[in-house]
């Protein structure tokens, strides 16, 4: 399936601010059963930003703007080829007891961040009878049968800092809570696992796509597997993978600072849509947000209003 892929973050700030650096992670990766043809980023204030990979190859793309100015906007747009998982994780018949990681998978089954061992999630455990499960396969399966019945999906019950305990009182969430409690609850198995960060590809008239966050767990039989505890599915073709870590707080979409006495309001939208192919020296327009900035602060009498690429263009200078 060929993807195409608008991701618009917009962070609005209740006065004008002097600084803001920001990192995002918002440009999906090239693996297996995956391919990114074409990436483009926009930011507004003008601003160039840096890419890098983090300690797991997830991309980064890195900028700064030092001029007074009272919002952010960062657009992305990503054209990626998808196809159906090679296994459904259900059937992986590893007993779990053979799940024997190496030292580099050691990171992804420890408890730390917002995966929590806690009590709760060990009394979660005994209720879904997770010890009786004889393969990761039936582990996969359990959850996906069960899990449902004690985490409810609901909005704006937790937010992007809750951990699993956060979600377990609560008895619900949304699908970064969904993905904390099924790796918590999967460590606790010894097995390996890890969180996915990305896009859930929708087809429907009226619900937009949406940011994604589902796991993989880890066999020596086929490596990686992508398992989907909100939708209780495989991973396949309408999954995009951006970014993957231990947790959430490993792979954010964005992260930063900005110097200023203000309030910060973040807003965010995603647009999926499946495209046809077309020929490689096709080019869309690039992608250019007006956002203005200020050489000084606009609360003075002599306030001097620059275009974003002017402003840009004087700090080269």
């Amino acid at each position: 399936m060929l993807l195409e892929v608008e991701h618009h973050l917009r962070f609005q700030y209740s006065a004008f601010v002097r600084e803001s650096h920001m990192e995002v992670r918002v440009e999906p990766r090239t693996q297996s059963g995956q391919t990114l043809h074409e990436f483009d980023l926009g930011i507004g204030p003008h601003a160039q930003p840096s890419r890098h990979e983090d300690w797991l190859g997830n991309a980064m793309h890195w900028f700064s703007i030092t001029d007074y100015h009272d919002r952010v906007e960062v657009a992305c747009r990503s054209l990626v080829e998808t196809s159906e998982a090679a296994i459904d994780p259900i059937n992986i018949e590893l007993p779990v007891v053979d799940c024997v990681s190496t030292l580099r998978e050691w990171d992804f089954l420890q408890f730390g961040g917002p995966v929590i061992r806690s009590e709760r999630l060990e009394m979660l455990a005994q209720h879904l009878s997770l010890a009786e499960c004889v393969t990761v396969g039936d582990l996969l399966g359990r959850l996906s049968e069960s899990l449902g019945q004690y985490l409810l999906y609901q909005s704006f019950v937790t937010n992007a800092m809750s951990t699993s305990e956060d979600a377990l009182e609560a008895g619900a969430g949304v699908c970064q809570d969904f993905a904390h409690v099924s790796l918590g609850l999967l460590r606790l198995c010894g097995v390996p696992c890890r969180y996915v960060n990305g896009y859930l590809h929708i087809d429907h008239p009226v619900k937009p796509s949406e940011s994604h966050a589902w796991i993989e767990v880890w066999t020596p039989d086929h490596g990686w597997v992508g398992f989907d505890p909100t939708h209780s599915c495989s991973v396949g073709e309408r999954h995009i993978v951006v970014a993957y870590g231990r947790h959430y707080n490993d792979v954010p979409p964005n992260r930063g600072i900005f110097r200023g006495a203000s309030q910060e309001t973040i807003s965010a939208e995603v647009r999926t849509a499946v495209v046809e192919r077309r020929e490689r020296h096709h080019k869309p327009d690039p992608l250019i947000m007006d956002v203005p900035v200020f050489a000084e602060s606009p609360d003075q009498q002599v306030a001097c209003e620059h275009r974003a690429d002017q402003a840009a263009s004087q700090q080269q200078q």
